[in-house]
């Protein structure tokens, strides 16, 4: 590889530069639907099955799985991660997901570089 990179550099041509990745490793959980009339006689019939699919529809709506996992891939994929690889570990989906690193823009570096020096006037006074 060195051989190489010395050969490009001699012809003229840069070595491509390796874009840095950072990962991101989630496991899917499954828990079974929640259920407003188990949960009504665990409150002593307080609420009503009915009532608690009212006042909570996000937990008693009786979402769709498959939706619920479209809707967690697509904000993963707003933020730019990409599902790279699947994998089943213990009967459980593990995904691998990766996205270039961010790396700090150039007005970031300039001031990381002058910190230490404001730092060091700083305590000279």
């Amino acid at each position: 590889m060195n051989r190489l990179r010395a050969r490009l550099r001699r012809n003229g041509r840069h070595t491509p530069q390796v874009e840095p990745w950072e990962y991101k490793v989630v496991q899917m959980v499954s828990q079974p639907a929640a259920d407003p009339s188990d949960a009504s006689r665990r409150l002593g019939g307080a609420l009503s099955p009915e009532a608690l699919r009212n006042q909570f529809p996000e937990h008693y709506g009786g979402v769709n799985g498959r939706q619920q996992i479209s809707d967690f891939l697509n904000r993963l994929g707003e933020d730019h991660w990409e599902l790279v690889q699947t994998q089943e570990i213990g009967g459980l989906p593990l995904m691998i997901f990766k996205r270039p690193k961010q790396l700090p823009s150039a007005a970031e570096l300039a001031m990381e570089r002058s910190e230490p020096q404001l730092n060091h006037a700083k305590q000279s006074n």
